[in-house]
């Protein structure tokens, strides 16, 4: 490799390493907490602290561990894990969980200080996921086209978003793409430093978050893939010997299968301890394997985890949390363009994605899966790694009821990254002054949508909709209004000079935290509708379109907001919250 094209490669990571972290920090300083953070970055703080995994047990703990590293060097962090005990294990997990998290982080302690420490350790999962795309890209495509990857990393909205948040999504995105990334590597040449990569990424991810289960049949699929190829597999782990036979290679890829399952199932030990119990408390664990509900849900899979747990094959919390999250997943309220379902729809994510991505974006990715089917050749060794996953992901999306955010399907945008510097890569070698400018007019209007929703990247809508501005009219919830804006509504009302406000709040953050004088319309299940009070006319009424979309909500809280859908908004905070000023009473 040239000298100058070493230095080349350095400056475009250094440069990417600083405008990646300038543009997530400076839009994170500027949100109030998600609804997932606080249960995030407590259960991270309690299991690093006390070795407590009760706190959520929806996730494994890895990334939250992660995130809240930082909280162990912090002084006056104020946690009490013996509340838990004094609350049974099913009223735990249904709503107690919801009060003691926020609690501890908006009354106890200083919410802002622990959650940007936290939110930048995701942010660094978000440089090395920038690292691995260009060094995948750079591989397979060469410099100029993996630069063209990393660019439009920096201008990829919804990875922007989730990598300055205390949750799961991101995290296991990067752990994913590492090992695929690994396992393309791995079948080109089994040597130690590919073989030490794909089963460390391949260990992180699955004990980051439960949706990595699917990483299992995807690598399967592709090392059976290899095995069964024509050519000749080369091995590096004991001298330098090309494997020739199809039966060989086979044993090989068992092989691997079995030492990442190894590997998986000693890790998941590891992050729990290895200790069974959730806690130092002998006599509190999780047996939600007996529950009606979890039984009436997820028959099958309520008895495979019953008997998990019997004989101890893995830790109580990650056998039951897994049980959690798939019976909730079941019937969960969620919203498409105006309809809504406690069930879903099969087309929500295709959707999701059509409307959510960048229109530069997917045409350049369309433009790249079109311009390999000219490299059929190659396809089983270069192009199967990236379709094939995000095929797998697609198709489990679609069969699922959890339809609440694009959030889900976060890990196949690092692999359309490299489809899209393919089709960039296609552009450049046609070399005609036609393809390069419609590559120019495709990177200008990409920079111009990201810079309309700019340092909002939660709530990027493009503009197959119109934009963000009407994205509540399509998709709600962590796809918009994730409780992010409570900061720049504060923001709003000391430039109006306005002391009160009536708000209708879908989040998890405690607006007298950021100092805001509201009074508390009805706003869900979650929280003591008692303390409801009628809204202070004349005033203004601060609505998060979640609530004004009705979801959520019984009939009777959807008809109270739903007039407000007639009229436009004195102001939109943040594309997530509505401003309306009300002189009178606007319900029946």
């Amino acid at each position: 490799m040239k000298f100058n094209e070493r230095m080349l490669r350095v400056v475009v990571l250094v440069v990417f390493a600083v405008v990646f972290i300038s543009l997530t920090v400076t839009s994170y300083m500027q949100k109030s907490a998600t609804w997932d953070e606080p249960q995030h970055l407590i259960a991270g703080y309690n299991a690093l602290r006390f070795h407590d995994y009760r706190t959520d047990p929806e996730h494994p703990p890895f990334l939250r561990m992660w995130a809240a590293l930082p909280l162990l060097v912090t002084s006056d962090v104020h946690m009490d894990v013996a509340v838990i005990d004094r609350i049974d294990p099913v009223s735990w997990i249904n709503s107690g969980q919801f009060m003691y998290c926020p609690g501890f982080l908006f009354r106890a302690n200083d919410a802002d200080r622990l959650l940007y420490r936290a939110r930048f350790m995701i942010t660094l999962l978000g440089v090395l996921l920038g690292i691995l795309i260009f060094t995948w890209a750079r591989e397979w495509l060469g410099f100029w086209p993996a630069t063209v990857a990393l660019a439009g990393y920096c201008l990829e909205p919804n990875l922007l978003a989730h990598a300055g948040l205390v949750t799961t999504d991101f995290g296991v995105a990067c752990f994913i793409f590492g090992s695929l990334y690994f396992a393309w590597r791995t079948a080109r040449c089994l040597n130690w430093p590919n073989l030490t990569g794909l089963t460390v990424f391949f260990a992180l991810a699955v004990v980051s978050k439960f949706s990595a289960v699917l990483l299992g049949p995807i690598v399967l699929m592709l090392l059976a893939v290899r095995a069964c190829r024509n050519t000749p597999w080369r091995c590096r782990i004991v001298g330098d010997v090309d494997i020739l036979s199809r039966a060989r290679r086979a044993l090989v890829a068992v092989g691997l299968m079995a030492l990442l399952t190894a590997a998986a199932w000693a890790s998941v030990w590891a992050v729990y301890g290895f200790r069974y119990s959730p806690s130092a408390s002998p006599d509190w664990s999780f047996r939600l394997s007996q529950e009606p509900a979890a039984i009436a849900r997820t028959p099958l899979l309520t008895r495979l985890v019953a008997w998990v747990d019997a004989r101890r094959l893995l830790p109580n919390a990650f056998s039951q949390g897994f049980l959690v999250g798939q019976a909730r997943a079941k019937v969960r309220p969620t919203f498409l363009a105006g309809r809504h379902s406690l069930t879903g729809w099969w087309y929500y994510f295709p959707a999701a994605f059509l409307i959510k991505t960048p229109i530069a974006f997917i045409i350049l990715v369309g433009a790249g899966l079109v311009a390999r089917v000219r490299h059929r050749r190659t396809a089983l060794e270069n192009e199967l790694f990236i379709v094939l996953p995000i095929a797998v992901y697609f198709a489990a999306a679609i069969t699922q009821h959890l339809n609440i955010g694009l959030r889900h399907i976060l890990p196949i945008y690092p692999l359309a990254l490299l489809l899209m510097a393919a089709g960039v890569a296609e552009f450049l070698r046609t070399r005609r002054k036609a393809a390069l400018v419609m590559l120019g007019f495709l990177g200008a209007f990409w920079v111009w949508e990201f810079a309309r929703v700019c340092p909002d990247y939660l709530t990027f809508f493009n503009q197959f909709v119109g934009g963000p501005r009407n994205g509540y009219r399509y998709l709600v919830d962590s796809n918009l209004d994730w409780g992010q804006d409570l900061k720049p509504l504060k923001q709003w009302l000391n430039k109006r000079g306005v002391g009160s406000i009536n708000l209708a709040y879908f989040g998890t953050a405690d607006p007298a935290y950021y100092d805001i004088q509201y009074t508390r319309l009805p706003s869900g299940p979650l929280f003591a509708e008692s303390l409801s009070q009628a809204p202070q006319l004349p005033g203004y009424v601060a609505v998060s379109a979640t609530l004004l979309m009705g979801v959520y909500l019984d009939n009777t809280a959807q008809a109270f907001y739903r007039p407000f859908l007639q009229h436009e908004p004195a102001a939109r905070i943040g594309n997530s919250i509505h401003v309306y000023w009300v002189e009178k009473p606007w319900w029946r």
